[in-house]
């Protein structure tokens, strides 16, 4: 419950890609009783939870703290904000969405509207616009060109312990790696543990790349990301199902040994998970980043099963993110050793 708890704080803070300080200083109050904390450059959250020897294994635990939203690109003779994407926005539902727009005084509530007369069609993102009730001139004085939009998306409790927000990708994650380091604390371990908290993966991953190489030589990562849980649309191989636990990921740049092993630590244990394959040479998470960081790592990427992906209304099951924190935790304690 307390995870589930942080959760909640989180998904209901504030932090588009490229402008993450929001979201950052409340997880650095979050994990500073973890050990020390800094930041990087970029602004991603480097924790150290524990420190042994340069001999020992180095793990790193890593979510992203950003998540999707808009930025103004321009501001019409009726003070219509025009807006680009920070980020993939789903534009089937963009149309509508009640938003805030984080300006010179403070945010400042919005719609989005389009310019698509076609109710059949998507609207493109050139034909979305926002509404602030604003005119031109007040428009400029408090937004900027590059003013960050974020979705308003309240913290919903569905049935059967699944719960629905703006954010929870990949707040989720950091929730749940958030969780993981506490257990790992409190375990016997023998090996320096690291917990990153990276900005702008929605815009490529930059964050993540550039604070694996501040950390320094890193052996083994563990990154947590969300992935497509099953729909109506979505063929059973084409997503994971809700409740049934963590996504183990499989592919090329990923260490089969920490795939196998994280399946192997979970069957032990009695954690629920289930198995992905990620397409292609790379997982499309920060996992990619920071295995190719330095002279490269070892990593692992678990993904926590997630319905109507970049949408304010984003569907976890709380008991999967609670599981991923248990199996990174166990399979560090019990797998990373000299």
């Amino acid at each position: 419950m307390e995870t589930l708890r942080l959760l909640e704080k989180l998904t209901q803070h504030h932090g588009v890609a490229g402008d993450e300080k929001p979201i950052a200083d409340l997880l650095e109050e979050e994990i500073s009783d973890l050990g020390p904390v800094r930041r990087t450059p970029l602004g991603s959250l480097i924790c150290t939870v524990k420190q042994e020897s340069a001999d020992k294994p180095h793990v790193v635990l890593e979510a992203h703290m950003d998540e999707i939203g808009l930025m103004v690109c321009g501001i019409d003779e009726n003070g219509f904000l025009k807006v680009t994407r920070c980020g993939g926005i789903d534009r089937r539902v963009a149309t509508a969405a009640p938003v805030l727009i984080h300006g010179k005084k403070g945010a400042r509530r919005g719609i989005v509207g389009s310019e698509q007369t076609d109710p059949s069609k998507n609207p493109t993102v050139d034909q979305l616009y926002v509404d602030a009730g604003m005119d031109k001139q007040q428009a400029q004085e408090e937004f900027p060109i590059g003013t960050r939009i974020s979705y308003i998306g309240s913290f919903k409790h569905l049935l059967e312990g699944k719960v629905a927000s703006k954010a929870l990708d990949d707040r989720c994650g950091c929730a749940a790696m958030i969780t993981a380091a506490r257990l790992l604390k409190q375990m016997d371990t023998d090996c320096s543990i690291t917990l990153l908290l990276s900005v702008m993966e929605e815009v490529g991953g930059m964050g993540a790349a550039t604070g694996a190489n501040a950390i320094g030589p890193i052996t083994h990562c563990i990154s947590v990301d969300v992935s497509f849980a099953l729909t109506p649309e979505l063929q059973t191989h084409q997503g994971g199902a809700l409740g049934e636990g963590p996504m183990v990921g499989h592919n090329p740049i990923l260490s089969r040994q920490m795939s196998e092993e994280m399946e192997q630590v979970g069957l032990e244990q009695g954690i629920t998970h289930q198995v992905k394959v990620y397409a292609g040479y790379r997982t499309g998470t920060d996992a990619d980043g920071i295995i190719l960081s330095g002279a490269g790592a070892q990593g692992a990427c678990t993904c926590i099963p997630l319905r109507y992906m970049h949408t304010p209304v984003e569907v976890i099951s709380a008991a999967d993110m609670e599981n991923t924190a248990k199996l990174a935790a166990a399979y560090v304690a019990q797998k990373i050793r000299p």
